[in-house]
């Protein structure tokens, strides 16, 4: 067990480690209030299909709209962020 630790470790010695918090949790909360719009139309979705038990209906779509436009607003401001 200690030597596949110690191998662990060997190649990870490249990593960078960041003292301070992950900034892209920070930045893409900031990002959640540019994306209204989508995350209404996944909770009117959510509403919309509370109720099926057959699974057949889903929001996921409205999910991956809402989860793009995180992404799209985040991606330059956690790119500027990197050391």
């Amino acid at each position: 067990m200690e030597e596949a630790r110690r191998q662990i470790g060997a190649r990870c010695a490249g990593r960078v480690d960041y003292p301070e918090e992950d900034p892209k949790i920070t930045v893409e909360k900031a990002c959640e209030s540019h994306c209204l719009k989508e995350w209404a139309e996944y909770k009117a979705c959510e509403a919309r299909v509370v109720g099926d038990e057959s699974g057949v209906k889903h929001c996921s779509g409205q999910l991956f709209d809402f989860l793009h436009c995180i992404d799209h607003c985040a991606a330059g401001k956690i790119f500027e962020q990197l050391k």
